[in-house]
């Protein structure tokens, strides 16, 4: 994947301010390692993971796990997953 200085720039902005609980942090070993989503459109995203059910930013929403995490967020918008 191929970032522009400005996607970096937000990126390195959103890890750095990240509250994650997960140790290591799934971003801590690159991109490769991120939950894999589905964008729903209108900004949600959901997980398509089994271990998205202990990560502090699942949210459970009937049958589905809603991925609230500010950096997939941000690369499932600007379609860099």
């Amino acid at each position: 994947m191929r970032l522009s200085p400005e996607n970096e720039r937000e990126i390195r902005w959103i890890i750095d301010s990240l509250k994650c609980g997960r140790d290591p942090p799934c971003h801590a070993c690159g991109f490769a390692t991120l939950g894999h989503v589905k964008s729903l459109g209108g900004g949600v995203i959901e997980c398509l993971e089994e271990r998205g059910r202990a990560c502090s930013h699942g949210l459970s929403f009937g049958n589905s796990l809603l991925c609230q995490c500010p950096l997939r967020k941000y690369l499932a918008e600007h379609d860099l997953d």
